[in-house]
């Protein structure tokens, strides 16, 4: 009586296909800060997971049972990384309160772009689609960053305070103001990750006015860079130049080694005039305030440290004998903020109360060292790891609820490898690099005869936001950006459909 269901055979292809259009043309909502939350992240994956099954069952290459392979490695890795979070001790109580469910979810979310991957291949989605996808999502987040500027209820892309003037301070009031005060993310919840997912689908954009000419797109051109410049982080507005650059090398050498035709002088005058104004422009974004008073700082550390570094033992000297003549925790809590030392690290992500040793440590750190709180984040994990004393950390890690707990530390790959230990940092990213190899094997089996622009941006895109996850942090580990993401590899891994022309 019971009989299979084909799914093939049910006309559900054109509901799914909307579904999952709607369903990435809505993302920048889930970033609001309002939206920000374990909730919408929960959302995210569930759907993902549900529209990966309708494709997965109606899917007829064999291939794809290769999927659980890599899956049962990693509910292996996944036993053996529980069993040695088990295994943990520290000073302090609760042991940064370790949660299997919440390790789950995390792993859950870190494989999401891979199912989200796959489900875009297997769809009829073609890349006339993906980028008209793409350009309406920088329409509503560049819309929203810059109207939000215009009439100040943006949020700092520095805090989470609203903006105190808008963009036209910048010529004549910006001495008023600091840059956390001047710089908008809109509504938006993080202003890396935003930065980044537009730095992401920039080369789209200018890729797409190259192949169709069209004012509408140098319109969201001009909106996706002005959004950038109103973030004002360095990724954001140093980003725009590099993008530039590898756009207009690819398009040169489409143009003159591959088509053998002449420059077309419409998107040579375009792209002048944009990077004019940019020119024009630069010098009075916010992002320069924050790396001037980056430099006083460090500067001025420097300095402090020269000018001490003659004293250096007296000085000591003289902080054990004030040490012994109260207590160390005492000690640490009359001068962690003479010793410029954020609040947060000291008493909340590692308490000084518990091992005011490793505190009294950091105070004879140079001062370059302790107003670095990339520097701060790291000594902080390195000494929880260093207590816990556990050889398989460096296999299995100390997983990533108790780092988060403790801090995240803002450079990924660097998170990962604490969290998870290298086999999970290699089992977490491998399938991204597995698509990279795949991609760069077919064109030198192909003998870069099958090159095309639209595939070489988007390869060079993805490497590029690889190098800017390890400086900016918090991207691959957020399914707001690896979402996004999974576009580009779908761009580049998808012979199907490689022109816009594309019905």
């Amino acid at each position: 009586m019971n009989k299979k269901i084909d799914l093939s055979k049910l006309n559900i292809k054109k509901e799914l296909e909307f579904i999952l259009i709607f369903f990435l043309i809505i993302q920048p909502i889930f970033d609001f800060k309002i939206f920000y939350n374990s909730i919408s992240t929960l959302i995210r994956v569930i759907i993902i997971g549900i529209l990966f099954v309708f494709y997965f069952f109606m899917d007829k290459n064999k291939k794809k049972y290769y999927a659980f392979v890599y899956l049962g490695i990693l509910f292996v890795y996944i036993f053996f990384h529980h069993i040695n979070a088990l295994n943990f001790t520290s000073l302090v109580p609760g042991n940064f309160n370790y949660s299997l469910n919440k390790e789950l979810l995390y792993f859950l979310k870190m494989i999401t772009p891979f199912l989200l991957i796959y489900v875009l291949v297997k769809s009829n989605i073609n890349n006339k689609k993906v980028f008209l996808i793409i350009k309406i999502i920088v329409l509503l987040i560049g819309l929203t960053i810059i109207t939000s500027n215009f009439f100040l209820f943006s949020y700092s892309s520095y805090n989470d305070e609203l903006i105190k003037a808008n963009f036209f301070s910048w010529f004549n009031n910006s001495s008023k103001y600091t840059y956390q005060e001047l710089s908008s993310k809109g509504l938006f919840e993080y202003a890396n990750q935003i930065s980044a997912i537009l730095i992401m689908f920039l080369p789209i954009c200018l890729i797409s006015y190259i192949e169709k000419k069209s004012w509408q797109d140098i319109l969201i051109i001009i909106i996706n860079i002005f959004s950038l410049f109103l973030l004002s982080t360095k990724v954001a507005v140093f980003g725009i130049f590099v993008v530039f650059v590898y756009t207009m090398l690819a398009y040169f050498y489409d143009v003159k080694i591959i088509k053998k035709q002449n420059f077309s002088k419409k998107i040579l005058s375009v792209f002048f005039v944009i990077i004019l104004f940019y020119s024009l422009i630069l010098p009075i974004n916010p992002s320069f305030m924050r790396i001037d008073e980056t430099n006083a700082i460090l500067t001025s550390a420097n300095t402090l440290d020269n000018n001490i570094a003659t004293d250096n033992n007296n000085i000591t000297e003289q902080q054990i004998i004030t040490a012994e003549s109260t207590s160390s925790v005492d000690y640490i809590e009359q001068n962690y903020l003479e010793k410029e030392i954020k609040k947060e690290f000291i008493e909340e992500s590692y308490p000084y109360k518990y091992d005011p040793e490793f505190w009294l440590k950091i105070f004879e750190e140079p001062r370059i060292n302790r107003v670095d709180y990339r520097f701060m984040e790291l000594a902080m994990i390195k000494r929880v790891v260093e207590i816990n004393n556990n050889k398989l950390d460096i296999l299995f890690g100390i997983t990533n609820t108790r780092l988060q707990n403790i801090f995240n530390i803002e450079q990924d790959f660097v998170v990962q490898y604490y969290a998870l230990g290298v086999i999970g940092l290699i089992l977490i990213f491998l399938p991204y690099f597995i698509l990279l190899i795949f991609y760069v094997c077919k064109t030198i089996k192909n003998k870069f005869k099958n090159l095309n622009i639209i595939q070489v941006i988007s390869f060079i895109t993805i490497i590029l936001l690889f190098g800017i996850s390890y400086f900016s942090g918090n991207l691959l580990n957020s399914l707001s950006f690896t979402i996004y993401y999974a576009l580009l590899f779908k761009i580049m891994v998808d012979d199907n459909n490689k022109n816009l022309t594309d019905n």
